[in-house]
C-alpha cells in the first residue's frame, strides 16, 4: 500500500514565499522545504551575511521540523544552494555548531540566485519523523 503525503505546517516558521508545504510526511520520511536566511517574524532575509542566513535557515529548519514531531538530530541528508562556492566552507562551520557526527549525507551546488533578494544560501534536508 502505498503512503500518504501529510502536508505540516509550522507556525515557528516563516510563511512559504510560493505554493508549497513545510514539510510533506512520507511514512517514516520528512522532506523539508528549503529555507533561506528568512526572519520568521517580518520574512526578509536577516542581515550579517552568509553565517546569519546559515544560522536562521536552520532554525527555520529546526522549527519545521519540530512541528513534524521530529528533530535536527534525525536529518539524513543536507542540500546546499550557495551564490559563492568560495562560501561553503563558512556554511558548513555554521552547520557544524548545530550536528554531530555522524553527519546527514551533502549535496552543495553553486547557483546564480535564490528567490530573495540578498539570499546567499538555502538550505534543505529530508529527515527521519
Amino acid at each position: 500500500m502505498p503512503s500518504q503525503r501529510v502536508a505540516v505546517h509550522a507556525l515557528e516558521a516563516p510563511k512559504p514565499n510560493g505554493n508549497y508545504s513545510h514539510v510533506i510526511r512520507s511514512g517514516n520520511i520528512l522532506h523539508v522545504a528549503g529555507w533561506m536566511g528568512d526572519d520568521p517574524k517580518t520574512g526578509k532575509i536577516v542581515e550579517g551575511g552568509i553565517e546569519a542566513q546559515t544560522e536562521q535557515s536552520i532554525k527555520n529548519i529546526r522549527a519545521c521540523l519540530e512541528a513534524a514531531g521530529s528533530s535536527l538530530d534525525k536529518v539524513l541528508q543536507r542540500r546546499i544552494y550557495i551564490i559563492d562556492m568560495k562560501q561553503f566552507r563558512a556554511v558548513d562551520a555554521v552547520w557544524a555548531k548545530w550536528f554531530k557526527e555522524p553527519y546527514p549525507v551533502s549535496t552543495c551546488v553553486q547557483i546564480s540566485a535564490l528567490a530573495k533578494e540578498g539570499a546567499l544560501v538555502e538550505l534543505e534536508v529530508v529527515a527521519e519523523a
